[in-house]
């Protein structure tokens, strides 16, 4: 074999050797499998929000790893296993909630290590942290956003509402009903502020009189403030009189009439419905033209004895010594 040949061997070996080198060096950085130099943990998820290999982990804000893979759980496709490894000497409390988070504004996702403070127990590698998963900026202003929208809605489905009532009423008449409304409104506010001064007017001129009445009233009442006592007495002497009348039976005289006037009104209703004699007399027409005829006719009978009274009565005069006895026709014996 040749010089030549021989470098062709050797070069031929050594580049078998980088790629070795080359592929065995992959391998330890994605698996570490060689030396361990990282702590490996996972999370399980329903909704990873895009995260994939490589978005970073942060704890405190600081970024303490990566994340190494993202798949199906078991072939589940509701659930999702997410493998991340972080810095060895991290040391990750048990409980501690690792959440899927968006790290800026453009949506760029991550996972944040949330630490538990109460334990003083801390995961291994290998073992699987809670999960939980942080809306998006997107997610919480559409959150925030979305009542907000709601109300805007029916606001506008409610003020589209009220136009609509707002032109169903203000039509041309309606329009036309107020500006006379307002009219009014004016002519009564320029009648209320003649009345005003007329009132101004009338107060200034009768000031004096007025001032009158209240030093008259002023004076009543100082009267009645000065008479108290005897108001008092007079008062009290009505008291005695209302007690004097109830002592007296006034109460059963006020009955009495009561039934008095009952048992009249009894009477007269009877009257008016033509019971009895005098009810008979009243509602009975021809009774009473009969009655009528009867004292026309005693009225001429009385009349022709006053005119003609020898039609019917005779006098004759007899002298028994001192006595004179007058008797009627009908006392004389009639010669046979």
């Amino acid at each position: 074999m040749t010089k030549e040949q021989k470098r062709y061997v050797r070069t031929g070996i050594l580049f078998t050797i980088i790629i070795f080198i080359t592929i065995w060096g992959v391998n330890y950085i994605r698996s570490n499998d060689l030396i361990s130099n990282q702590i490996k943990l996972y999370g399980v998820y329903s909704d990873v929000k895009e995260l994939s290999e490589g978005n970073h982990v942060f704890l405190n804000g600081t970024k303490i790893g990566k994340v190494s893979k993202v798949d199906f759980l078991n072939g589940d496709l509701n659930k999702l296993i997410v493998e991340f490894q972080i810095r060895k000497g991290i040391k990750i409390p048990d409980s501690s909630i690792a959440m899927i988070t968006s790290t800026d504004i453009m949506g760029t996702m991550g996972l944040k290590i949330l630490l538990n403070k109460n334990t003083k127990t801390f995961y291994k590698s290998g073992d699987t942290l809670c999960s939980q998963v942080e809306n998006s900026l997107s997610e919480e202003v559409n959150k925030q956003i979305l009542p907000l929208k709601i109300k805007t809605e029916n606001m506008l489905g409610t003020l589209d509402s009220l136009l609509v009532a707002f032109r169903s009423v203000f039509n041309p008449k309606t329009r036309s009903n107020i500006k006379q409304s307002f009219d009014h409104i004016q002519i009564t506010l320029k009648n209320l502020e003649h009345t005003t001064n007329t009132l101004d007017t009338l107060m200034t001129s009768e000031r004096a009189r007025i001032a009158r009445i209240i030093d008259n009233a002023e004076s009543i009442t100082t009267n009645l403030k000065n008479n108290n006592e005897n108001i008092e007495k007079i008062l009290n002497n009505f008291g005695d009189i209302s007690d004097s009348l109830s002592a007296s039976g006034f109460v059963n005289i006020i009955h009495n009439a009561d039934t008095a006037i009952f048992k009249l009104n009894t009477v007269l209703n009877k009257v008016e419905k033509g019971e009895g004699s005098l009810g008979l007399l009243i509602q009975d027409e021809k009774l009473y033209n009969e009655l009528k005829k009867a004292s026309s006719d005693l009225d001429d009978l009385l009349l022709d004895i006053k005119n003609n009274p020898k039609r019917y009565v005779r006098f004759s005069a007899i002298d028994f010594g001192k006595k004179i006895i007058i008797q009627s026709s009908d006392s004389i014996p009639k010669n046979e």
